[in-house]
């Protein structure tokens, strides 16, 4: 049966701080649709009392949740058990934005934790939670978190430190960076004026996918003009992504998903082919994978 709170019960926040993805949704006062985004990355999320949460917001393609923030406030989390006993919290509340290199983000996050990728902080008050039983989800056993989000950003962070972003109104070209070394660069328009920012940066990134919404509405005003320095470096946790051009890395190749589980099956000993076509030849399959058995 649901259950209502005007804060976030006490008996409630060490398990919040457990769950590994949370929901966040928000929708603009017209337009046709709502948003829902899911977050993840544990130590993103912080409890800062009863009444009040934030989360660190990473970079994507998208930016709807900053936009409706903008526009009305309006936010809910939502939280799900995937393991234990099931439960469903809703966290509903009002969310402010604070933009990368703005004196309330860096407050939150200071520059050593900063996550690569990071963009704003979102906070929220709290108005309303519920509880409810949540049969309907079933059981997932977290694997680990994914890392390609935190390695992509770092090269695109890397770009931006070699070159920080200026007002330059020229035609892109190679500039030369603080070592000297050429860096590609492209001319933005920003709301500022023409902006030269690293080619494949973060901040041109930025520029490019994160100003506005699907609806038109008005997003990030200020990460992108920032001197801020982002960091080159940063720390990246998580497994790598597996490919999504249907073969599997093994011993660091990538094979087709059919011969990696013959290989799989080479791993403990056995290697018979399918529908009894024989035996097949150990040294020549784990020679193409980059691996000879002796």
């Amino acid at each position: 049966m649901v259950k209502f709170y005007d804060e976030i019960p006490q008996s409630h926040i060490a398990w919040i701080k457990k769950q590994h993805i949370f929901f966040v949704a928000t929708a603009p006062m017209t337009g046709e649709h709502i948003n829902v985004s899911p977050k993840g990355m544990d130590g993103t999320l912080h409890i800062e009392s009863p009444t009040r949460v934030w989360y660190e917001d990473l970079s994507g393609s998208g930016v709807e949740t900053i936009s409706h923030l903008r526009e009305n406030g309006r936010i809910t989390i939502m939280f799900c058990a995937y393991e234990g006993p099931a439960r469903i919290l809703r966290i509903y509340g009002r969310g402010t934005v604070h933009e990368f290199g703005t004196p309330e983000y860096d407050a939150l996050i200071p520059a050593v934790q900063r996550r690569p990728g990071s963009r704003a902080a979102i906070v929220i008050d709290v108005r309303k939670v519920s509880t409810s039983c949540g049969y309907a989800v079933p059981m997932y056993t977290f694997k680990a978190e994914r890392s390609a989000l935190a390695h992509y950003s770092v090269k695109m962070e890397t770009l931006d430190s070699a070159f920080p972003p200026r007002f330059l109104p020229s035609a892109d070209a190679d500039i030369d960076a603080e070592g000297g070394a050429p860096v590609p660069t492209v001319t933005l328009d920003t709301e500022a004026g023409p902006r030269v920012y690293a080619k494949g940066g973060l901040k041109a990134w930025w520029t490019g996918w994160n100003v506005r919404s699907l609806d038109g509405l008005p997003a990030l005003r200020s990460a992108y003009l920032s001197d801020a320095p982002l960091g080159a470096g940063g720390e990246v946790r998580g497994e790598a992504e597996p490919p999504s051009d249907g073969s599997v890395v093994i011993l660091g190749n990538k094979v087709p998903k059919a011969r990696s589980a013959v290989v799989e099956r080479l791993e403990a000993g056995k290697v018979l082919l399918p529908g009894g076509a024989g035996e097949m030849d150990v040294a020549i399959t784990l020679i193409e994978i980059g691996r000879v058995m002796p």
